[in-house]
């Protein structure tokens, strides 16, 4: 009688093993992410990291999530998608991540998205607005940013519709993202009459930092606004290049620009430059002081930037989906739990609504749809208009 019993609990520890979900143990649930932690984009990832730091020390240090604490292991991937490749296999593989949340980059994340969907692993807000992760719908990634085709359309219909801009240049990072967005504001342009608007497209490769001959092109083409499809350390350096040219035209930055970093290295040359947005945060605002609140729990007196409310978000929607998963998470159910999120809205996330995955629903899997836009102000950015969408 002994000898079976031991047998049954032998099988039954066997079981338990062979058949529970990776990454989900009794007292934790470990996840992972790729941020780039060193290189030229480090300043976004470190920040992006910091966000979702302070959220899940939060979120740990009130209990965790059904009595389980979050486990957070980030790798450095240096903005590198063979790098992403290889660290997040190892997430998967040796580490045994439950899920992937809020990878930053396009490359990279483009690099892995198939991957990890084929392996049924969730990956929960990438730090990208590549279309091409959701569109068409893979059942275990979810976007969250506004994809490149938005906001190029939202653009266009702004300086159109809003502003009357009748001589429209884009000057664009030579990548997948700097052509969605291309696309994007092309299509708007063509389908609401306005093709002739738009007057220059004018790629320029990733690691460019000086502007001249695209400045003097755009002078030379008298428009009278300009869309920069690029990011840090690149957009303040045209903003200091088109202010020393005197470029009379309104320059409208893409949404990884409205961040005091922005306006520090480009000084003076960044008032008026306005920018595309997605986090709506009032100061004043009762949930806004409490995210700034958990976020300096962690980072004392820091004032995070954009980039670390970014990741801000992507712990909450992630930790959201964990919490509606239940006592005993599995892959499957935070991906139910996500596809059920109807209108949700957490302390700084806007409204996201996910439905259950169809391979023909293009829009299953796609987080935020419209936008506004922010200025800087006096040397600070400030919210300029309300939320602007456009009919997909």
């Amino acid at each position: 009688m002994k000898k079976l019993l031991l047998s049954v609990l032998f099988v039954t520890i066997v079981f338990s093993f062979v058949f529970a979900e990776n990454g989900v143990y009794p007292d934790k649930i470990v996840i992972g992410s790729f941020q780039a932690l060193s290189g030229p984009v480090a300043p976004i990832g470190i920040s992006m990291r910091k966000g979702m730091d302070a959220y899940f020390n939060w979120v740990n240090a009130n209990g965790g999530i059904n009595g389980r604490k979050i486990e957070f292991i980030v790798a450095d991937d240096a903005f590198n998608p063979s790098k992403t490749v290889v660290e997040v296999k190892r997430l998967v593989e040796q580490d045994k991540v439950f899920a992937i949340v809020g990878g930053l980059g396009t490359p990279g994340c483009l690099a892995v998205a198939d991957y990890l969907n084929n392996s049924g692993v969730p990956f929960v807000y990438q730090g990208s607005g590549s279309s091409t992760l959701a569109i068409p719908p893979k059942k275990y990634v979810f976007t969250v940013q506004p994809n490149y085709t938005t906001e190029g359309q939202i653009m266009a219909k702004y300086l159109v519709e809003v502003l009357g801009k009748k001589r429209i240049g884009i000057v664009y990072r030579a990548d997948d993202a700097g052509q969605e967005e291309l696309n994007g504001l092309k299509r708007w342009l063509v389908e609401h009459g306005y093709s002739s608007a738009l007057v220059a497209k004018l790629p320029v490769d990733v690691t460019r930092m000086t502007f001249d001959n695209e400045i003097l092109k755009l002078m030379e083409l008298n428009v009278d606004a300009v869309v920069l499809s690029m990011w840090i350390p690149q957009s303040p350096n045209f903003l200091k290049q088109a202010y020393e040219y005197g470029l009379d035209a309104l320059l409208l930055g893409n949404y990884v620009n409205p961040d005091p970093t922005v306006i520090a290295l480009a000084g003076d040359a960044a008032e008026g430059f306005q920018a595309m947005a997605w986090v709506m945060g009032d100061v004043a605002d009762e949930s806004f002081q409490k995210y700034i609140q958990i976020y300096q729990e962690t980072f004392n007196d820091e004032i995070p930037n954009a980039y670390a409310a970014a990741g801000f978000i992507a712990a909450e929607v992630f930790t959201e989906a964990l919490r509606r998963a239940g006592e005993e998470p599995t892959r499957e159910s935070l991906v139910k739990a996500l596809e059920e999120m109807n209108g949700w809205k957490g302390l700084i996330t806007p409204s996201i609504t996910y439905k259950p995955y169809d391979p023909n629903d293009k829009y299953c899997r796609v987080g935020i749809r419209q936008m506004y836009v922010m200025h800087v102000e006096n040397q600070v950015w400030t919210t300029l208009t309300d939320w602007i969408s456009v009919a997909e």
